[in-house]
Order: structure tokens, then C-alpha cells, then sequence
């Protein structure tokens, strides 16, 4: 199968699904760990492509590491540099 690298800001989306789908399969247990360790686990069976799966997991990464607060500033901020230029 071919894969392509995605637009960051469809990386971005795909992050905040996995953060959102992770607090609620999670509930009590979620962590902000959780999602990058749910990502992990299925990592040798994905078929996206690299780029896209290397920066999915450093978003993640972030977020296990500095917490929520400060993943989501830096995915903003990230969105905000790959924006297309307006017309």
C-alpha cells in the first residue's frame, strides 16, 4: 500500500483524536501517557508514513512527558507555522 506524508495540520487532528479516544477507553486509568503507549503497542502493524508516524510520536511524547497544557500549545503553534498562505 501506498502512504504519503500528511499536512500537519491532519497530523494535529489525528493527535487530539488519539487524546480524546484515550481519555475515554481509558476513563479512570487515562494518563497522558496513555495514548503514546496505546500508539507504541500498534506501531509495527501501521501502514502511514514515516514522517507522519515519527511526528504523531513526539506529539505524543510531549504530552507524556510535559502534560497536556503544554502539548497542545505546541500543537498550535506548529499548526499555526504549516498554515498555507492565505489568497
Amino acid at each position: 500500500m501506498f502512504t504519503v506524508k500528511m499536512p500537519v495540520r491532519y497530523v494535529a487532528e489525528m493527535f487530539c483524536d488519539r487524546v480524546a479516544a484515550s481519555k475515554i477507553y481509558g476513563g479512570d486509568k487515562y494518563t497522558d501517557r496513555y495514548a503514546l503507549d496505546y500508539f507504541l503497542r500498534g506501531k509495527k502493524t501501521r501502514d502511514i508514513h514515516p514522517e507522519t508516524s515519527a511526528l504523531i510520536e513526539s506529539l505524543l511524547t510531549l504530552l507524556a512527558e510535559k502534560g497536556e497544557k503544554e502539548a497542545f500549545k505546541y500543537v498550535r503553534k506548529l499548526v499555526k507555522e504549516n498554515e498555507y498562505p492565505s489568497k
